[in-house]
Protein backbone atom coordinates (compact mmCIF):
# COMPACT_ATOMS: atom_id res chain seq x y z
CA UNK A 1 0.00 0.00 0.00
CA UNK A 2 2.80 2.44 0.88
CA UNK A 3 4.14 1.68 -3.04
CA UNK A 4 0.91 2.06 -4.01
CA UNK A 5 0.33 5.33 -2.41
CA UNK A 6 3.75 7.19 -3.63
CA UNK A 7 3.53 5.85 -7.18
CA UNK A 8 -0.14 7.67 -7.37
CA UNK A 9 0.73 11.03 -6.00
CA UNK A 10 3.87 10.79 -8.13
CA UNK A 11 1.81 10.20 -11.15
CA UNK A 12 -0.84 13.10 -9.87
CA UNK A 13 2.02 15.83 -9.45
CA UNK A 14 4.09 14.74 -12.80
CA UNK A 15 0.42 15.60 -14.45
CA UNK A 16 0.03 19.05 -12.96
CA UNK A 17 3.58 19.31 -13.54
CA UNK A 18 2.77 19.21 -17.39
CA UNK A 19 0.28 22.40 -16.66
CA UNK A 20 2.87 24.50 -16.04
CA UNK A 21 2.39 23.72 -12.05
CA UNK A 22 5.00 22.28 -8.92
CA UNK A 23 2.76 22.11 -6.24
CA UNK A 24 4.88 21.77 -2.66
CA UNK A 25 1.80 20.63 -0.95
CA UNK A 26 -0.88 18.19 -2.81
CA UNK A 27 -3.99 19.29 -0.60
CA UNK A 28 -3.61 22.73 -2.38
CA UNK A 29 -4.44 21.56 -5.46
CA UNK A 30 -7.81 20.18 -4.62
CA UNK A 31 -8.07 23.79 -2.08
CA UNK A 32 -7.88 25.63 -5.12
CA UNK A 33 -11.73 23.98 -6.37
CA UNK A 34 -13.11 25.91 -3.04
CA UNK A 35 -11.89 28.96 -3.53
CA UNK A 36 -14.01 32.08 -3.52
CA UNK A 37 -11.06 34.88 -3.90
CA UNK A 38 -8.31 35.15 -5.67
CA UNK A 39 -5.88 38.23 -5.37
CA UNK A 40 -3.67 38.69 -7.51
CA UNK A 41 -0.56 41.15 -8.46
CA UNK A 42 -0.42 43.36 -11.55
CA UNK A 43 3.34 43.80 -12.49
CA UNK A 44 4.12 39.73 -14.00
CA UNK A 45 1.07 38.48 -13.42
CA UNK A 46 -1.68 40.37 -15.37
CA UNK A 47 0.95 42.32 -16.90
CA UNK A 48 3.56 40.78 -19.15
CA UNK A 49 6.50 42.28 -16.89
CA UNK A 50 8.37 43.81 -20.09
CA UNK A 51 8.92 47.42 -18.87
CA UNK A 52 9.56 49.85 -21.75
CA UNK A 53 9.84 53.80 -21.27
CA UNK A 54 6.94 55.29 -23.09
CA UNK A 55 6.65 58.76 -21.87
CA UNK A 56 8.38 61.37 -20.65
CA UNK A 57 7.27 64.92 -19.35
CA UNK A 58 9.40 67.84 -18.31
CA UNK A 59 7.62 71.16 -16.96
CA UNK A 60 4.75 71.67 -19.21
CA UNK A 61 5.81 69.41 -21.80
CA UNK A 62 5.55 65.58 -22.93
CA UNK A 63 6.85 63.83 -25.60
CA UNK A 64 6.30 60.04 -26.47
CA UNK A 65 8.91 58.34 -27.27
CA UNK A 66 7.31 56.16 -30.09
CA UNK A 67 6.29 59.69 -31.79
CA UNK A 68 10.12 60.50 -31.89
CA UNK A 69 10.83 57.92 -35.16
CA UNK A 70 14.34 58.57 -36.08
CA UNK A 71 14.50 62.56 -34.55
CA UNK A 72 16.43 63.13 -31.37
CA UNK A 73 15.03 63.10 -28.19
CA UNK A 74 14.62 66.74 -27.37
CA UNK A 75 16.79 67.96 -24.95
CA UNK A 76 14.21 69.23 -22.50
CA UNK A 77 13.93 65.51 -21.70
CA UNK A 78 17.32 64.85 -21.32
CA UNK A 79 18.15 65.49 -17.71
CA UNK A 80 14.85 63.45 -16.41
CA UNK A 81 16.09 60.39 -18.38
CA UNK A 82 19.76 60.90 -17.37
CA UNK A 83 18.79 60.98 -13.20
CA UNK A 84 16.44 58.73 -13.78
CA UNK A 85 19.51 55.97 -15.13
CA UNK A 86 21.20 57.39 -12.25
CA UNK A 87 18.90 56.57 -9.82
CA UNK A 88 19.27 53.15 -10.40
CA UNK A 89 21.50 50.29 -10.55
CA UNK A 90 24.32 50.12 -13.72
CA UNK A 91 23.15 46.45 -13.41
CA UNK A 92 19.53 46.44 -12.61
CA UNK A 93 17.25 43.42 -12.48
CA UNK A 94 14.25 45.78 -11.62
CA UNK A 95 12.25 45.64 -15.28
CA UNK A 96 11.62 49.12 -14.66
CA UNK A 97 15.51 50.21 -14.23
CA UNK A 98 15.92 47.77 -17.46
CA UNK A 99 13.79 50.24 -18.95
CA UNK A 100 15.22 53.17 -18.34
CA UNK A 101 18.85 52.22 -18.77
CA UNK A 102 17.62 50.57 -22.25
CA UNK A 103 16.14 54.14 -23.44
CA UNK A 104 18.25 55.97 -21.82
CA UNK A 105 21.61 54.06 -23.52
CA UNK A 106 19.62 54.64 -27.05
CA UNK A 107 18.06 57.85 -27.03
CA UNK A 108 21.57 59.66 -24.77
CA UNK A 109 24.09 57.88 -26.57
CA UNK A 110 27.13 59.59 -27.81
CA UNK A 111 26.24 62.80 -24.92
CA UNK A 112 27.37 64.37 -21.88
CA UNK A 113 24.46 62.61 -20.24
CA UNK A 114 25.94 58.84 -19.99
CA UNK A 115 28.43 58.62 -16.95
CA UNK A 116 30.31 55.36 -16.70
CA UNK A 117 32.99 56.93 -14.98
CA UNK A 118 30.90 58.53 -11.69
CA UNK A 119 31.62 56.57 -8.60
CA UNK A 120 29.00 55.34 -6.10
CA UNK A 121 29.13 56.55 -2.33
CA UNK A 122 26.17 56.05 -0.86
CA UNK A 123 22.40 54.88 -1.69
CA UNK A 124 19.33 55.78 0.59
CA UNK A 125 16.83 53.02 -0.14
CA UNK A 126 13.61 52.88 -1.06
CA UNK A 127 11.23 52.51 2.80
CA UNK A 128 7.56 52.10 3.48
CA UNK A 129 7.73 55.99 5.14
CA UNK A 130 9.51 57.42 1.83
CA UNK A 131 8.66 55.31 -1.79
CA UNK A 132 11.37 56.78 -2.94
CA UNK A 133 15.36 56.03 -3.67
CA UNK A 134 18.27 58.13 -4.06
CA UNK A 135 21.34 57.55 -4.61
CA UNK A 136 25.00 60.00 -4.49
CA UNK A 137 27.79 59.77 -7.21
CA UNK A 138 31.42 61.16 -7.32
CA UNK A 139 32.46 62.77 -10.94
CA UNK A 140 35.88 63.40 -11.55
CA UNK A 141 35.57 66.57 -12.90
CA UNK A 142 32.74 67.86 -10.25
CA UNK A 143 34.02 68.59 -6.37
CA UNK A 144 30.41 68.18 -5.30
CA UNK A 145 28.21 64.95 -4.95
CA UNK A 146 25.77 64.63 -7.62
CA UNK A 147 22.14 63.00 -5.93
CA UNK A 148 19.55 61.26 -7.92
CA UNK A 149 16.25 60.26 -6.83
CA UNK A 150 13.41 58.35 -8.39
CA UNK A 151 10.28 57.20 -6.74
CA UNK A 152 6.54 57.48 -6.93
CA UNK A 153 5.42 61.41 -7.77
CA UNK A 154 3.78 61.73 -4.08
CA UNK A 155 7.44 61.04 -2.52
CA UNK A 156 9.40 63.02 -4.85
CA UNK A 157 7.12 65.97 -4.58
CA UNK A 158 7.80 65.61 -1.12
CA UNK A 159 11.46 65.61 -1.45
CA UNK A 160 11.15 68.29 -3.59
CA UNK A 161 9.15 70.43 -0.99
CA UNK A 162 7.48 72.12 -3.91
CA UNK A 163 4.78 74.50 -3.42
CA UNK A 164 0.79 73.86 -3.81
CA UNK A 165 0.80 75.14 -7.30
CA UNK A 166 3.87 73.24 -8.79
CA UNK A 167 2.14 69.58 -6.47
CA UNK A 168 -1.17 70.32 -8.63
CA UNK A 169 0.63 70.40 -11.56
CA UNK A 170 2.36 67.86 -10.97
CA UNK A 171 -0.28 65.71 -10.29
CA UNK A 172 -2.35 66.85 -13.54
CA UNK A 173 0.26 65.57 -15.31
CA UNK A 174 0.82 62.14 -13.65
CA UNK A 175 -3.18 61.72 -13.70
CA UNK A 176 -3.21 62.44 -17.57
CA UNK A 177 -0.45 59.77 -18.10
CA UNK A 178 -1.91 57.52 -15.70
CA UNK A 179 -4.78 57.48 -17.21
CA UNK A 180 -3.33 55.51 -20.45
CA UNK A 181 -2.41 52.69 -17.96
CA UNK A 182 1.29 54.01 -17.60
CA UNK A 183 3.31 53.15 -14.45
CA UNK A 184 4.63 56.65 -13.58
CA UNK A 185 8.23 57.51 -12.00
CA UNK A 186 9.12 60.95 -10.86
CA UNK A 187 12.96 62.17 -11.02
CA UNK A 188 14.75 64.53 -9.35
CA UNK A 189 18.36 66.02 -8.96
CA UNK A 190 20.31 67.12 -6.19
CA UNK A 191 24.46 68.97 -5.52
CA UNK A 192 25.74 68.48 -1.80
CA UNK A 193 29.02 69.78 -0.43
CA UNK A 194 31.51 67.20 0.07
CA UNK A 195 32.69 68.79 3.21
CA UNK A 196 30.56 67.26 5.59
CA UNK A 197 29.06 64.14 6.22
CA UNK A 198 25.86 63.22 4.29
CA UNK A 199 22.73 63.43 5.79
CA UNK A 200 20.58 60.63 7.66
CA UNK A 201 17.92 61.04 5.67
CA UNK A 202 17.51 61.82 1.94
CA UNK A 203 14.68 64.65 2.53
CA UNK A 204 18.17 66.43 3.50
CA UNK A 205 19.06 66.92 0.44
CA UNK A 206 18.31 70.03 -1.85
CA UNK A 207 16.24 68.13 -4.58
CA UNK A 208 14.77 69.81 -7.46
CA UNK A 209 12.26 68.05 -10.09
CA UNK A 210 13.71 67.18 -12.63
CA UNK A 211 10.34 65.16 -14.57
CA UNK A 212 8.28 62.09 -15.10
CA UNK A 213 8.88 58.87 -16.77
CA UNK A 214 5.85 57.01 -18.02
CA UNK A 215 6.34 53.14 -18.28
CA UNK A 216 4.22 50.67 -20.64
CA UNK A 217 3.90 47.18 -19.47
CA UNK A 218 0.68 45.87 -21.41
CA UNK A 219 -1.57 43.59 -20.24
CA UNK A 220 -1.40 39.82 -21.13
CA UNK A 221 -3.15 39.20 -24.08
CA UNK A 222 -4.72 36.06 -22.06
CA UNK A 223 -5.50 37.56 -18.81
CA UNK A 224 -9.48 38.83 -19.58
CA UNK A 225 -10.56 35.90 -20.74
CA UNK A 226 -8.77 34.21 -17.63
CA UNK A 227 -10.58 36.32 -15.58
CA UNK A 228 -13.83 35.76 -17.30
CA UNK A 229 -12.70 31.97 -16.39
CA UNK A 230 -12.40 32.73 -13.12
CA UNK A 231 -16.35 34.79 -12.64
CA UNK A 232 -18.13 32.23 -14.38
CA UNK A 233 -16.30 29.85 -11.45
CA UNK A 234 -17.46 32.04 -8.73
CA UNK A 235 -14.02 32.97 -8.09
CA UNK A 236 -13.82 36.72 -7.33
CA UNK A 237 -10.41 38.01 -8.63
CA UNK A 238 -8.97 41.18 -6.52
CA UNK A 239 -6.10 42.96 -7.74
CA UNK A 240 -3.16 44.47 -4.90
CA UNK A 241 -0.63 46.86 -6.61
CA UNK A 242 1.96 49.08 -5.42
CA UNK A 243 1.20 51.25 -8.27
CA UNK A 244 -0.80 54.92 -8.66
CA UNK A 245 -4.39 54.79 -7.94
CA UNK A 246 -5.90 55.97 -11.73
CA UNK A 247 -3.03 53.56 -13.51
CA UNK A 248 -4.30 50.72 -11.35
CA UNK A 249 -8.06 51.27 -12.20
CA UNK A 250 -6.95 51.39 -16.18
CA UNK A 251 -4.79 48.34 -15.99
CA UNK A 252 -8.12 46.44 -13.77
CA UNK A 253 -10.44 48.05 -16.77
CA UNK A 254 -8.38 46.46 -19.57
CA UNK A 255 -7.88 43.33 -17.44
CA UNK A 256 -11.64 43.10 -17.29
CA UNK A 257 -11.97 43.42 -13.28
CA UNK A 258 -15.32 45.28 -12.18
CA UNK A 259 -13.98 48.60 -11.49
CA UNK A 260 -17.18 50.71 -10.15
CA UNK A 261 -16.42 50.59 -6.48
CA UNK A 262 -12.77 52.38 -7.45
CA UNK A 263 -9.40 51.47 -5.88
CA UNK A 264 -8.55 51.35 -2.09
CA UNK A 265 -4.78 52.62 -0.96
CA UNK A 266 -2.29 51.68 1.22
CA UNK A 267 -3.46 54.61 3.40
CA UNK A 268 -6.94 54.00 3.12
CA UNK A 269 -6.50 50.34 4.37
CA UNK A 270 -4.06 51.65 7.32
CA UNK A 271 -6.98 54.06 8.36
CA UNK A 272 -10.06 51.54 8.27
CA UNK A 273 -11.07 49.04 11.78
CA UNK A 274 -10.79 45.43 10.82
CA UNK A 275 -14.90 45.47 10.82
CA UNK A 276 -14.42 48.69 8.17
CA UNK A 277 -11.78 46.79 5.93
CA UNK A 278 -13.89 43.87 5.64
CA UNK A 279 -17.18 45.30 4.77
CA UNK A 280 -14.79 47.54 1.97
CA UNK A 281 -13.01 44.76 0.92
CA UNK A 282 -16.35 42.95 0.03
CA UNK A 283 -16.92 45.88 -2.51
CA UNK A 284 -13.63 47.39 -3.98
CA UNK A 285 -11.91 45.16 -6.31
CA UNK A 286 -8.68 47.39 -7.01
CA UNK A 287 -6.00 47.82 -4.22
CA UNK A 288 -2.81 50.04 -4.33
CA UNK A 289 -0.52 52.02 -2.74
CA UNK A 290 -0.25 48.69 -0.78
CA UNK A 291 2.90 47.86 1.13
CA UNK A 292 3.72 44.34 2.45
CA UNK A 293 1.98 44.65 5.69
CA UNK A 294 -1.60 45.69 4.31
CA UNK A 295 -1.43 42.88 1.54
CA UNK A 296 -1.33 40.50 4.55
CA UNK A 297 -3.68 42.52 6.54
CA UNK A 298 -6.34 42.40 3.46
CA UNK A 299 -5.60 38.80 3.00
CA UNK A 300 -7.08 38.19 6.76
CA UNK A 301 -9.67 40.55 6.25
CA UNK A 302 -10.74 38.24 3.58
CA UNK A 303 -10.01 35.24 5.56
CA UNK A 304 -11.69 36.72 8.33
CA UNK A 305 -15.12 37.31 6.28
CA UNK A 306 -15.22 33.76 5.31
CA UNK A 307 -13.41 33.25 1.90
CA UNK A 308 -11.09 30.97 0.90
CA UNK A 309 -8.37 33.59 -0.57
CA UNK A 310 -5.64 32.38 -3.12
CA UNK A 311 -2.63 34.93 -3.19
CA UNK A 312 -0.28 34.98 -6.59
CA UNK A 313 2.80 36.80 -6.37
CA UNK A 314 6.39 37.06 -7.29
CA UNK A 315 8.30 39.50 -4.65
CA UNK A 316 9.56 39.46 -1.37
CA UNK A 317 7.12 42.14 -0.82
CA UNK A 318 4.27 39.52 -1.43
CA UNK A 319 5.85 36.67 0.53
CA UNK A 320 4.22 37.46 3.84
CA UNK A 321 0.65 37.16 1.91
CA UNK A 322 1.67 34.50 0.07
CA UNK A 323 1.94 32.34 3.37
CA UNK A 324 -1.18 33.70 5.07
CA UNK A 325 -3.51 33.03 2.31
CA UNK A 326 -5.13 29.64 2.29
CA UNK A 327 -3.37 28.82 -1.21
CA UNK A 328 -0.34 30.68 -1.97
CA UNK A 329 0.60 30.76 -5.78
CA UNK A 330 4.19 31.76 -6.93
CA UNK A 331 5.01 33.13 -10.33
CA UNK A 332 7.61 31.14 -12.13
CA UNK A 333 9.74 34.08 -13.00
CA UNK A 334 9.36 35.67 -9.14
CA UNK A 335 12.01 35.24 -6.17
CA UNK A 336 13.45 32.85 -4.32
CA UNK A 337 11.91 34.27 -1.05
CA UNK A 338 8.30 33.91 -2.97
CA UNK A 339 8.52 30.32 -4.51
CA UNK A 340 9.86 29.08 -1.33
Amino acid sequence: LPVVLVVFLSIGAWRIARHGVLTRQMPAIEMLGAVTVLCVDKTGTLTENRMAVSELAAGIESVTLAKLGDEALPEVFHETLEYGMLAGHRDPLDPMEKAILASGSTLLAGSEHIHRDWTLVSEYPLSPDMLAMSRVWRSPDLRDYVIAAKGAPEAIASLCHLDAAAEAAMAAEVTRMAARGLRILAVARARFSTAPELPAIQNDFPFVLCGLIGLADPVRADVPEAIRECRGAGVRVVMITGDYPVTALEIARQAGLDTQAGALTGADVAGLDDAALAQAAHKVNVFCRMMPAQKLRLVEAFKASGDIVAMTGDGVNDAPALKAAHVGIAMARGTDVARE
